[in-house]
């Protein structure tokens, strides 16, 4: 880690008393648990921290943080720290931008490659596989660790990797994970919930997508979800979690994209096991990890496809 997380812990604590933590639009199981864990870290230090979030899919209520969830309104809720957690683009930071206008210092803590800084106080390891590691190694030294916050970081942890399975998956992340288990969380309904239960709803949505999906002769496999097919589903952005992961898992999958239309805007999800696929989503104005990418650009949808698979063709010819 490349920054002294005494120093993170000491800027966290000692820039005023009115804490404000946010993460990104479509919180997933890393921000939803590090936002839940650092309140808790915070609250045991003696502060009153409050979580803006954006609703979230009900399964990751298997851990609970909703005593800091703040539902008023946040133009006039008193702010002198904001910290910013798991969103490695300013962009997709989900807080009215007066908030970040008004603390007086902001910390930005996140794992994601090309994170832009956009902080006072930045502390990205790109080498943790889930901003729920980096909270832990900044908390731990400073806090007691009780079961909600370890909850909350098995949470992310247990996400963000997917089930331990995915690469960048560590020992010293397998490390934390037990000394998290010792607390005596129960880690089993944790993950059973958060990474392999659909909803009826994720499963109609999980079907259509099945349904349109398409494998390229190159290893490329995609597949397209449009907003009528959302809205016959019933379904919302939280409820596409796996889908792009799923696709990586059939044989002779090389690049996984997953397509989904938002209004104006044409969302793509890229996964792989060999291919640097961030280099795809830097070209459409998005980011990530090596192996797990992003972008969402103003375009109509059928444009949008069929501008990302032909780079993504190139990419693989290439």
């Amino acid at each position: 880690m490349a920054f002294s997380t005494k120093e993170a812990w000491d800027n966290m604590t000692k820039n005023g008393e009115n804490i404000v933590i946010v993460t990104h639009y479509g919180p997933d199981g890393d921000a939803v648990g590090s936002c839940f864990a650092l309140a808790y870290a915070l609250k045991k230090a003696g502060f009153s921290p409050k979580v803006v979030l954006d609703n979230y899919n009900d399964k990751l209520n298997v851990v609970d943080g909703s005593e800091f969830i703040f539902k008023g309104d946040t133009r006039i809720m008193p702010i002198d720290l904001l910290i910013c957690l798991d969103c490695g683009d300013f962009a997709r930071v989900a807080a009215p931008g007066d908030l970040f206008a008004r603390a007086f210092v902001t910390i930005n803590v996140d794992h994601h490659m090309g994170n832009d800084g956009f902080a006072t106080h930045n502390y990205v390891d790109t080498t943790a596989p889930s901003t729920c590691e980096i909270v832990f190694s900044i908390i731990n030294p400073f806090v007691p660790m009780t079961k909600d916050m370890a909850s909350a970081l098995y949470l992310g942890m247990v996400t963000d990797t997917g089930g331990f399975r995915y690469s960048a998956t560590t020992p010293k992340t397998m490390e934390i994970a037990g000394k998290l288990m010792s607390v005596g969380i129960d880690f089993t309904t944790i993950q059973q919930r958060a990474v392999y239960t659909r909803s009826k709803v994720e499963n109609a949505i999980f079907s259509k997508a099945l349904q349109n999906l398409v494998h390229m002769p190159n290893g490329l496999t995609y597949t397209t979800i449009t907003q009528v097919e959302m809205a016959e589903a019933g379904a919302d952005y939280s409820d596409l979690e796996g889908i792009a992961e799923h696709m990586l898992s059939i044989e002779g999958t090389k690049i996984a994209a997953f397509f989904n239309e938002r209004p104006v805007r044409t969302k793509v999800s890229f996964r792989s096991k060999e291919y640097e696929i961030n280099t795809i989503a830097a070209k459409f104005g998005g980011g990530g990890h090596k192996f797990a990418a992003a972008a969402s650009f103003e375009s109509n949808f059928d444009e949008g496809v069929a501008a990302v698979l032909a780079a993504t063709e190139r990419f693989l010819d290439a």
